[in-house]
C-alpha cells in the first residue's frame, strides 16, 4: 500500500522539520512512502529524515496526479500533514476536496489518518473540515483546546515529543547544565526593559549564564539584540541547512536548565534533551501553554511581559524543583506517541 503524505513547512523553522520528522518515522512503516515537499531545498529536506526508499514529490499537479491515479485503482493511506492548521475557507475547500478521493478509498479498503494537529483559532470554517475529517480512520490532536473545538478525535501530545534523548538519558540526566536559554519569537511584543531586567535577574538568582537562541531565522536579529540587552551570547543560524541547526540547537539545551519561550517547539526539543520550559503566553489558550498541557505538563506558563520579578522567580523554581516528574511527562508523551503510532501502522497490517 503507498502512503501519502504532505510534509510541508515553512522554510526557516527547525520546529517543524522535528515534528513533521517525527510523523514520517511514524508512518513510513505502514507502506510505500510517498512525501510532497514543494518547492523546498535539499537544507530543509536535511531536517526530514527521508529515507534512500521514499518517494518525493516537489510539483503539486504531478502529486495530485498521483494521488488520484492510485486511489482510484488501488487501496491506499492518506496521511494529512501534521502541525498547525488555520480553520479558513482555504483549508475549508482543500478539505472538501479531499473528500471524494478518501470516500473512493474507503471503497477501496484505503485509509486516512489526521494526528498531530492544532488550531489557532476556532471559526465557522470547522464544521467542513470536520465532517471530511469523519472519513478518516484516525483523528488525533496535539492539544484539548483543537479537539473541543473540532468535535471529534482525541488528544496526543505533538510529535516532536518523540525525538530527542533517549528515555534513560531523561531519566539517568546528571549533565552540568549552566545556561539559560532565551528563545523570542521576532513579531509581537518587543520585550521591555522590565522584561530585560526579570531575565537578567532570574539567571543571576540561578548562577545561570544566559543564551538567546533563534528557532527560526527570522528570529537572529532580535536574538542578537536581546543578547546584548542581556548581557548574554547569541546563536543564530549559521546557514539555511536545518539538520545543522537542530544539531546546534540540541547541544545548547542539553547544556541548559531552562527555556524562557513562546516558541511552541523550543519549549519541545528543550525537553526533549532535558531542559524544563517557561512559556510565555498572553492567555491559558496560548499554543506553548495548552501543547505542553496535552503531555501532562502544567504550572510552566507564565505572563509572557513579565511584570512581576517575584511571580518570575518562583514559577522558575517550581519548575526546577518538579524537573523529575516533568522529564516523566516527557517520557509518557512517548508512550502516548507510540500507541498512536501503533494505531496507525495496524490499519495496514
Amino acid at each position: 500500500m503507498k502512503v501519502f503524505a504532505s510534509a510541508m513547512g515553512q522554510v526557516d523553522n527547525v520546529g517543524d522539520t522535528v515534528l513533521r520528522r517525527a510523523f514520517l518515522n511514524a508512518i513510513r512503516p505502514a507502506g510505500d512512502l510517498q512525501v510532497y515537499v514543494g518547492s523546498r531545498d535539499d537544507s530543509y529536506l536535511s531536517g526530514l529524515g527521508l529515507a534512500p526508499g521514499d518517494g518525493l514529490f516537489r510539483r503539486s499537479d504531478e502529486w495530485r496526479r498521483e494521488i488520484s491515479r492510485t486511489t482510484w485503482r488501488a487501496p491506499v493511506l492518506y496521511a494529512f500533514n501534521a502541525g498547525e492548521m488555520e480553520l479558513q475557507r482555504s483549508y475549508a475547500m482543500h478539505y472538501l476536496r479531499l473528500a471524494p478521493l478518501l470516500v473512493a478509498s474507503k471503497l477501496r479498503g484505503g485509509h486516512a489518518v489526521h494526528a498531530g494537529l492544532g488550531i489557532r483559532t476556532r471559526t465557522a470554517w470547522r464544521y467542513p473540515i470536520a465532517a471530511t475529517l469523519r472519513l478518516c480512520d484516525v483523528v488525533s490532536w496535539r492539544d484539548s483546546y483543537s479537539r473541543a473545538s473540532m468535535g471529534l478525535g482525541t488528544v496526543a501530545p505533538d510529535w516532536a515529543f518523540a525525538l530527542g534523548s533517549s528515555d534513560d538519558q531523561l531519566s539517568a540526566d546528571t549533565a552540568d547544565r549552566p545556561l539559560l536559554a532565551v528563545s523570542v519569537r521576532y513579531t509581537g511584543e518587543r520585550p521591555d526593559d522590565t522584561w530585560v531586567r526579570n531575565v537578567r535577574g532570574l539567571a543571576s538568582a540561578l548562577g545561570l549564564q544566559i543564551v538567546t537562541v533563534a528557532q527560526i531565522l527570522r528570529d537572529g536579529p532580535l536574538a542578537q539584540e536581546l543578547a546584548v540587552e542581556l548581557g548574554g551570547e547569541a546563536h543564530t543560524w549559521n546557514g539555511p541547512n536545518h539538520a545543522t541547526q537542530e544539531a546546534t540547537l540540541r547541544a545548547l539545551y542539553r547544556r541548559s536548565s531552562l527555556v524562557v519561550t513562546d516558541r511552541l517547539h523550543a519549549a519541545v526539543i528543550a525537553l526533549t534533551e532535558g531542559a524544563l520550559p517557561l512559556g510565555l503566553a498572553d492567555s491559558p489558550t496560548a499554543k506553548v501553554t495548552r501543547t505542553l498541557g496535552a503531555a501532562g505538563i502544567h504550572g510552566a506558563g507564565i505572563d509572557r511581559r513579565l511584570p512581576d520579578a517575584a511571580v518570575l522567580h518562583r514559577t522558575a523554581r517550581d519548575v526546577l524543583a518538579r524537573r523529575e516528574p516533568i522529564l516523566r511527562h516527557v517520557i509518557d508523551a512517548r508512550a502516548a506517541l507510540a500507541a498512536l503510532t501503533h494505531d496507525i501502522r495496524n490499519l495496514t497490517s
